[in-house]
């Protein structure tokens, strides 16, 4: 069933029947626009495909395992491109409710099937207990669709990277439209008003302020 043995895996519970709590996290992608998540992992797995996959892989095999799902809980990192402490407190909320609940945490573990550097501060916290499963990222079908995450990861890591380098032209065209606007006579608060009101984000995928306009026009 592809467990990971980096977790260890308890097997001593009571009643025959093990409880799990399912744990899924993603990154954000600011220029995406995807910058929240919903707490519902039912909802977070629309938003995300990365969720989507975490939810059927823990799903699937707690119930290939006969055992229960008694919780589970969605998690988005706050840096786009790496693990950072913010997910301590979490995790420990869960290892809290995993020791009320007689439970283990699932969770599946990309890092070595994908060749990624480990989130390292979660790793840590969750090799120091005896109450986690970490599933290998398996091949799986999905809403009649063969889902592989090496490939999935690859294939976002293009377009993440196409988008790093269209940067510099973006910011560009960017300067252009807030000095023009500024040159009008428009005050930094009407010109973030006035790009936000077109849909028009910021490099990273934020909303514009007034600050962020000085900023960008100062940088020039």
């Amino acid at each position: 069933m592809g467990i990971n043995v980096s977790c260890v895996v308890l097997s001593g519970f009571s009643g025959g029947v093990m409880n799990y709590i399912g744990f899924y996290w993603t990154l954000p992608v600011p220029w995406a626009g995807f910058n929240d998540l919903p707490s519902d992992p039912d909802e977070a797995a629309k938003a995300s495909k990365t969720i989507r996959y975490q939810v059927e892989r823990v799903r699937r095999w707690v119930n290939d395992a006969k055992g229960v799902l008694v919780a589970e809980r969605v998690f988005l990192e706050i840096h786009p491109d790496r693990g950072s402490e913010s997910i301590v407190p979490e995790i420990d909320r869960m290892i809290a409710l995993a020791q009320k609940k007689d439970a283990q945490l699932v969770l599946v573990d990309f890092s070595e099937e994908m060749r990624w550097r480990k989130h390292g501060p979660l790793w840590d916290r969750l090799n120091e207990t005896d109450r986690c499963v970490a599933l290998d990222p398996i091949p799986m079908t999905i809403d009649f669709k063969n889902f592989i995450p090496s490939e999935h990861f690859s294939a976002w890591r293009e377009i993440d990277d196409l988008h790093a380098a269209m940067k510099p032209h973006a910011r560009a065209a960017l300067q252009v439209k807030i000095g023009d606007l500024k040159a009008q006579g428009s005050s930094y608060a009407a010109i973030a008003a006035e790009l936000n009101e077109n849909a028009i984000s910021t490099v990273t995928g934020k909303p514009w302020t007034a600050d962020n306009v000085r900023k960008m026009l100062a940088n020039r």
